[in-house]
């Protein structure tokens, strides 16, 4: 029987990249309570013109930086779901290619947090033998999480569905 394709998945980008720009700003912010005495001591004395324009131009080259990278992290993810199997092609410098056969599959989750709801879109992790099962960052084993995928009830039982009748 030919491995022929039945879904393809791209995580939603722009609920990915408005939570990419929150973080940044959360981290710059953080940096600010370094930045001003770092500079006072440096400098020994308080221009304060100057620590405004080095914490602004910082603080855009930093913003910039990690959109971008996050920006062509998450362009070249691609989750697809043929017959008997799913691939996965997630990274942008360093490329991961993962092939899941189905019947490795022992359960599904959808994980939807208030920042997916309030934009429509979920996170559906597959795990497969040898993992632990649970949400986060803290697992063994195998599986994998697709993230910011937009109509997550509807892709989630479609997903179940596809594996099942393998």
């Amino acid at each position: 029987m030919e491995n022929k394709l039945k879904l393809e998945l791209k995580p939603k980008l722009s609920v990915a990249l408005i939570s990419t720009i929150f973080y940044s700003l959360f981290i710059v912010g953080i940096f600010s309570f370094y930045l001003v005495p770092m500079y006072i001591t440096l400098r020994r004395t308080f221009d304060f013109s100057n620590v405004i324009l080095l914490w602004i131009v910082f603080s855009i080259v930093f913003i910039a930086l990690i959109f971008f990278f996050r920006y062509m992290n998450l362009k070249s993810r691609k989750y697809l779901f043929y017959n008997k199997e799913a691939v996965f092609y997630e990274g942008f410098l360093n490329i991961v290619q993962r092939t899941i056969p189905y019947e490795k599959v022992t359960d599904y989750i959808l994980h939807k947090s208030v920042w997916d709801r309030m934009f429509g879109t979920g996170t559906i992790r597959l795990v497969t033998a040898g993992h632990l099962g649970g949400y986060g960052t803290h697992t063994v084993g195998g599986g994998v999480s697709i993230q910011y995928i937009e109509n997550p009830d509807e892709v989630y039982n479609k997903l179940k569905s596809i594996i099942k009748n393998k």
